[in-house]
C-alpha cells in the first residue's frame, strides 16, 4: 500500500498522531524501531544536521531531495516531508512536487512565508498574499504524480497578522485543496483551541521545546481536538546533547571503556538497526 494511502487511513482513525523530526536514515530507522507510526522529515532539521546551517532556506530543492530520498528508503513509514515555500513560485511547486511525490512519501507540508523562509519560531516572518498561496496549493496537487499524497498546507500568519488571519488563510487553502491545516506558532491556548474548532480539516500542531506555544501534551492536544503533532527537532537536539556528554567524557577519562549501554548504544545493537547481518549473509551468498 502506498505510503500515502496509509497515511489518509491513521487520519481517519482515533487518536493523535506523534511525528518525531528525523534527519538522517539511521534516525528513521530508531523512530520506527522504538514504534512510531509517521515521521516528519524536518526542513530545520536537515539544514542543521546535514549543511550546519539555521533555517532560513538555504538549502535547495534537489539537495533536499537527495536526503529525503535516503531518508524513505530506510523506512516503511509515512513520511510528512517539510518543503518550505516549495522554492519558489507555482511554477517552481509544480516541479517541486513532480520531484518528491514519485519518491511514495506520504505527504509534504507547503508554507506561505515569503522567502527567505525561516523557522515559524524565529522572528521577522513575512507571508505572501491569500491568493499566491492558493495558487502554489493548486500548482502542488496538479504537479503531484502520487493521488494518494497527503498536502499539508501550513501559514505563518500569525506572527505577521495575527490569529484572525491566519485562520482566514487556513480556511482558504482547505478550500484550495489542503488535506490538513499546519498554523504555526499559536501564542495561547485560547489561540490554540480555535484551530482545530474553525478548520474544516484536520490540523496539525507543531511543538517547540522553548518555542512560541504552550507545551501541552498530547492527551490535552488529542482533547482540543488537533490530529497530528510535531516535534521537529527534539531527536536532533538530544542527540547533540548526548554526543556532549560523551566527548565530555572521553576528554576528563581518556577512554570510552564503561560508556556502552550508558552514553552509547552497544555496537550489536547499531549493527543491528543497519542489517549488518543480511549483508553478510549477502556477501556469502555471492562469494
Amino acid at each position: 500500500m502506498r505510503k500515502g494511502k496509509v497515511l489518509r487511513e491513521l487520519l481517519q482513525q482515533e487518536g493523535i498522531i506523534t511525528a518525531p523530526g528525523v534527519t538522517t536514515p539511521l534516525f528513521a530507522k530508531v523512530a520506527e524501531e522504538r514504534g512510531f507510526k509517521v515521521l516528519f522529515v524536518t526542513g530545520a532539521g536537515l539544514a542543521n544536521m546535514n549543511f550546519g546551517l539555521p533555517d532560513y532556506g538555504l538549502v535547495t530543492m534537489s539537495e533536499n531531495l537527495e536526503l529525503v530520498k535516503r531518508i524513505n528508503d530506510n523506512t516503511d513509514l509515512p513520511l510528512i516531508v517539510d518543503i518550505d515555500d516549495g522554492y519558489g513560485n507555482p511554477m517552481n511547486v509544480y516541479r517541486t512536487l513532480r520531484e518528491f511525490s514519485r519518491l511514495d512519501l506520504g505527504a509534504v507540508i507547503l508554507e506561505d512565508q515569503k522567502a527567505p523562509k525561516r523557522c515559524g519560531h524565529f522572528e521577522d516572518h513575512e507571508v505572501i498574499p491569500i491568493s499566491d498561496m492558493v495558487n502554489k496549493i493548486k500548482a502542488a496537487r496538479e504537479g503531484s504524480v502520487d493521488p494518494d499524497l497527503v498536502l499539508f498546507a501550513r501559514t505563518d500568519a500569525i506572527a505577521v497578522n495575527g490569529i484572525e488571519d491566519a485562520l482566514e488563510r487556513g480556511k482558504a487553502y482547505a478550500e484550495a485543496g489542503a488535506d490538513v491545516i499546519f498554523i504555526e506558532a499559536p501564542r495561547t491556548v485560547e489561540q490554540m483551541e480555535r484551530i482545530p474548532k474553525e478548520m474544516p480539516v484536520p490540523t496539525l500542531i507543531n511543538l517547540v521545546e522553548g518555542g512560541k506555544t504552550p507545551m501541552l501534551k498530547n492527551s490535552e492536544l488529542e482533547k482540543l481536538g488537533f490530529k497530528v503533532v510535531l516535534y521537529a527537532n527534539a531527536p536532533l537536539k538530544a542527540c547533540i546533547k548526548g554526543m556532549q556528554k560523551l566527548l565530555d567524557y572521553l576528554l576528563e577519562n581518556g577512554t570510552t571503556d564503561g560508556c556502552d549501554g550508558e552514553l552509547m548504544i552497544p555496537s550489536p545493537e547499531r549493527h543491528e538497526l543497519t542489517h549488518k547481518q543480511f549483508y553478510m549473509d549477502l556477501q556469502k551468498r555471492y562469494k
